[in-house]
């Protein structure tokens, strides 16, 4: 089946009041061709000269309920139908559901019922293309990974937020953007999708960059700037790495997504923005909540429609595909052998699809075309790491928190010293929040000053 897009529809408006008529038809327009008919038997004559994709049909015509007979018509030529009527007796309204309308709009009828209208038409038409599309955009054939993908398409017909889990590397930020132009297929026309990673911006900056500010709401704040919430306005604003979001932020948050409102810093005036969530992470948040580093009512408010992405190492009937996909996506085709493969088939992939990605694209641009299992061995990892060892005395002498206190500190100063103290790349490799990292790190600079 041809997908139906933005201005392809064929739509029939059957209405006899004149204004109702042109009305409706100015917020169909942009969405295709839209015929209009005042009488039943204009209906009946542009019906049968005409395949509709969508109808909105008036009961009362020249004659009372005289629009039933013409439900039942489009019906017959499976046009998904609308009924627009200021009846609500329910008698009326079931027999207008057993002649096959597909909706029925009490009068007057508001631009949020529209939209849902076309939410759904597009799910019903598109159902079988969409799930098709994610499972090639996955290239996958797992069946419990496919099960999931299955709930974006009941996700597309409402505004509850999407929660998207999986480890890094499983392409949440990938699925959140393909949602998007989803949604935008649904809607019928353009939105905003607001991107912010929360593990990459301080703790002092998430505020000014969600909320926005007013000129001179802080000392360097020399012109106002919109925050991300209201740009994200009849869009999507996409929140990835939630986890490392500071408990601060979630209590000013929850109230905005709640509210659809906000002040911006240094304003009065209120801001509405109306737009849908989407949150991802690659933390376990309920272990988080347990700990105190994350509010369990922002968890309940971001939670909605939950996708969990499989790691690439619990679908690995779906390996090959993905390695005949990035080989063909570079410009040199390569090829392994025997040794290769079975290396390939039998790491863990820690870094699931990204890494498997990457070393593709290393190998691709060396000078063998046949890649043996030595060119493999400096590209991957060297497996899962050992057992953590420790020193039972010593954590007799110290106690097991100050052993453990220690053992953060310690892992922190190596990280911050490969990662050539960069905060932001810190967090994301470790997988902590502010809080803990600013917590560990005035520890590790009591002890090295002597004060610990």
């Amino acid at each position: 089946m041809k997908t139906k897009t933005i201005g392809t529809l064929k739509i029939l408006i059957v209405e006899d009041d004149l204004l109702s008529r042109l009305s409706l038809k100015s917020r169909l327009d942009f969405r295709g061709e839209v015929r209009e008919a005042s009488s039943k038997e204009e209906a009946i004559s542009l019906i049968g000269n005409n395949q509709f994709d969508l109808a909105f049909v008036d009961l009362d015509l020249e004659s009372q309920l005289a629009g039933l007979d013409i439900v039942a018509l489009l019906n017959d030529k499976k046009t998904y139908t609308v009924v627009l009527s200021g009846r609500v007796d329910e008698r009326v309204i079931e027999n207008a559901y057993h002649l096959g309308c597909r909706d029925y709009l009490a009068k007057p009828f508001t631009k949020t019922s529209l939209e849902l209208v076309f939410k759904k038409y597009f799910s019903a038409i598109n159902k079988n293309k969409t799930l098709q599309e994610l499972k090639d955009i996955f290239l996958t054939d797992d069946a419990s990974l496919v099960k999931e993908l299955e709930i974006i398409d009941q996700a597309l017909l409402g505004q509850r937020p999407i929660f998207i889990s999986g480890e890094s590397g499983t392409g949440k930020t990938f699925l959140a953007k393909f949602i998007h132009q989803l949604s935008e297929r649904v809607l019928g026309k353009k939105s905003a999708f607001v991107h912010l990673n929360c593990a990459e911006i301080s703790e002092s900056l998430i505020e000014s960059e969600l909320f926005g500010y007013e000129k001179g709401a802080f000392t360097g704040a020399q012109r106002s700037k919109k925050g991300m919430l209201e740009l994200a306005d009849g869009g999507i604003l996409f929140l990835d790495e939630i986890a490392t979001m500071p408990i601060s932020i979630q209590k000013k948050l929850l109230k905005a997504i709640e509210e659809k409102s906000f002040f911006p810093l240094g304003s009065e005036k209120s801001i509405h923005s109306d737009f849908r969530l989407i949150s991802a992470t690659c933390e376990d948040l309920k272990t988080k909540i347990e700990k105190g580093e994350f509010r369990a009512d922002f968890f309940f408010r971001i939670e909605g429609f939950n996708v969990t992405l499989k790691s690439l190492r619990a679908r690995k009937e779906d390996l090959n595909k993905l390695i005949q996909f990035f080989i063909k996506k570079g410009e040199r085709l390569i090829v392994f052998d025997s040794s290769a493969k079975l290396i390939m088939s039998e790491y863990s992939w820690p870094g699931n699809v990204r890494e498997l990605e990457r070393t593709i694209e290393v190998l691709q641009t060396r000078d063998r075309g046949i890649v043996t299992a030595e060119d493999l061995q400096p590209l991957l990892s060297k497996g899962p790491p050992a057992k953590v060892k420790f020193d039972l005395e010593e954590v007799k002498r110290l106690g097991l928190k100050s052993y453990i206190e220690n053992l953060e500190t310690n892992i922190l100063k190596i990280a911050l010293e490969t990662n050539e103290d960069k905060v932001r790349k810190t967090l994301s490799d470790l997988k902590i929040s502010n809080n803990s990292f600013y917590r560990i790190l005035d520890k590790l600079k009591a002890r090295e000053s002597g004060r610990a």
